[in-house]
């Protein structure tokens, strides 16, 4: 078909493309905003190598595709941000390309919200800076684990020893010495000095409190005092001792037979039997006051308490001489395990300082393979735009193509179903001759 003639079958038929693609053209407008635009989100990350270092770099920029879209990264940053997609569908989202033949990546991903495209780009990009660290220097970091627990079991063993020998040197003290032995006999013959010169006290205060026993002169002088302070004992013997002289007086003067002799007897007998009960009853009496005797008590007690104090100096000193006497007893064996331990504790403490110094190296390393190389998010995603291969566009540009393309051939279906002779083609198809002229003016 010749240009000309599509062009007269698009103008004979004009009315109809153009209907044709009115038509579509609504329809397209219809349905257009039923398709979802797909945002997409991109950053850019670069790869930072050491320059003119004798070691590579644990992985090149022709590597970080890979690692940016591994299953790793993709897991840690749906986990991080909660997204809820699979992973297999997570993947067919993510984009990573190398920029030429730069450094630089381009780390993409599309989603019909466009705030978590922006989200999950940032991420992946910061993901892959820390992946890419862990990469460079895990080797080491295997080697600084495994040495940071032989130093925490190292720590755990010589805070053991630690305990054992604070336990045997809080029960001998002297074990930890090089004069223990001296120190030890020393310390004895000071508290034997000390229990001979307690003991020589105590004999003093008793023999003292033994002189301040009760005994019947004193106690005379409180009955006494007793006594002299009741009124009516007083009285009832003052009476008494009147009678009894009258008494003394009239057997003096009167022959036995005196009539009068018998009742002056029992008057004073009655005299005396009454004084006797008086006597009984202030003496028993709660309220009764003898300044002697409770003198001489307190006294008695006084030394009662300084005689005790002394027997619990005495079984002090011979609770602490019994004491030392175990300790230089259990001086040899104790001191045997102790230097034992310490020993242990010595070599624990050497084999820590050698994990300690291999340690401090591993760390140097790590440090340097660090160094060597990292990823760096260079730009981040703070916008995304609307994907041109997909959503809305990609359906509208789609259904503009079909539309002209239908519009085009509803033309040439209509051309084809019209009977009538328009050109001299179909009349040579038609009587199988050439035609020769043509007459008319569109000749």
């Amino acid at each position: 078909m010749t240009p000309q003639r599509f062009l007269d079958v698009i103008r004979r038929h004009a009315l109809i493309v153009w209907c044709v693609i009115a038509a579509g053209l609504a329809l397209m407008f219809v349905f257009r905003n039923a398709i979802p635009n797909t945002y997409v989100g991109i950053a850019h990350v670069v790869l930072v190598a050491e320059s003119g270092s004798a070691r590579d770099p644990s992985v090149s920029i022709v590597d970080l595709p890979s690692i940016a879209t591994s299953s790793v990264v993709l897991e840690r940053v749906r986990n991080t941000l909660k997204l809820p997609v699979s992973l297999i569908n997570f993947k067919l989202g993510v984009g990573a390309a190398v920029l030429g033949r730069s450094s630089i990546m381009a780390v993409s991903y599309h989603d019909l919200n466009s705030g978590r495209a922006i989200a999950v780009a940032n991420g992946l990009a910061d993901e892959l800076s820390r992946y890419y660290d862990e990469i460079s220097t895990q080797r080491y970091d295997v080697d600084v684990d495994r040495l940071s627990n032989e130093m925490t079991s190292e720590t755990h063993k010589i805070r053991g020893l630690e305990e054992q020998l604070g336990t045997i040197i809080s029960q001998n003290p002297y074990v930890a010495s090089d004069q223990s032995i001296n120190t030890l006999s020393e310390q004895l013959a000071t508290l034997t000095a000390q229990r001979v010169d307690a003991n020589a006290t105590l004999q003093g205060d008793r023999a003292i409190a033994a002189s301040l026993a009760p005994n019947s002169n004193l106690s005379k002088i409180a009955r006494h005092e007793i006594l002299t302070n009741s009124p009516s004992y007083v009285a009832v013997q003052a009476v008494a001792a009147t009678d009894n002289a009258q008494l003394a007086v009239d057997r003096a003067g009167y022959a036995k037979g005196f009539p009068g002799l018998p009742g002056a007897v029992a008057k004073v007998a009655s005299e005396k039997a009454y004084s006797d009960s008086l006597a009984a009853k202030a003496l028993t009496d709660r309220n009764a006051f003898s300044a002697t005797e409770t003198g001489a008590i307190a006294q008695r007690q006084h030394q009662d308490a300084l005689v005790a104090g002394d027997e619990s100096h005495v079984q002090q000193l011979d609770a602490l001489i019994a004491s030392e006497r175990q300790r230089l007893h259990d001086l040899p064996l104790s001191g045997e395990l102790f230097n034992q331990l310490r020993s242990q504790r010595d070599a624990l403490l050497t084999e820590y300082t050698s994990l300690a110094q291999r340690r401090a190296n591993a760390l140097a390393n790590r440090a340097e393979a660090s160094s060597l190389g990292s990823v760096v998010v260079l730009d981040r995603a703070i916008k995304a735009d609307t994907q041109l291969t997909g959503g809305r566009t990609r359906a509208a540009i789609l259904s503009l193509i079909l539309i002209l393309s239908f519009a085009i051939g509803s033309a040439f279906i209509v051309e084809s179903l019209d009977p009538r002779i328009r050109r001299t083609e179909e009349i040579e198809q038609l009587y199988g001759i050439p035609v020769i002229a043509r007459f008319g003016a569109k000749a």
